[in-house]
């Protein structure tokens, strides 16, 4: 999945090759320097998109862990964001 920040949001792509009515899981933000800001939410994607508010998320470093399955499969992915 491809993980960018814009207009307001951060968005998390899969390819459209996955069927994401068969993509679960959950997405992990990490605040390196605040723990207290840490959050989960279970993926539940549009169109193979899962939209978070840029208000959920304060600026700076974010450590993203997304821990997904697809098809008896799993899969990691993790990634930096920084949000001004």
């Amino acid at each position: 999945p491809a993980i960018t920040a814009s207009n307001g949001e951060v968005s998390i792509v899969f390819p459209k090759i996955y069927d994401s009515s068969k993509i679960t899981g959950k997405v992990s933000l990490y605040r390196p320097s605040n723990k207290k800001l840490d959050f989960e939410i279970p993926l539940s994607l549009t169109n193979s998109t899962l939209l978070i508010p840029k208000k959920s998320l304060v600026g700076g470093r974010w450590d993203i862990t997304i821990d997904w399955q697809y098809d008896g499969k799993l899969y990691t992915t993790k990634e930096d964001l920084y949000l001004r």
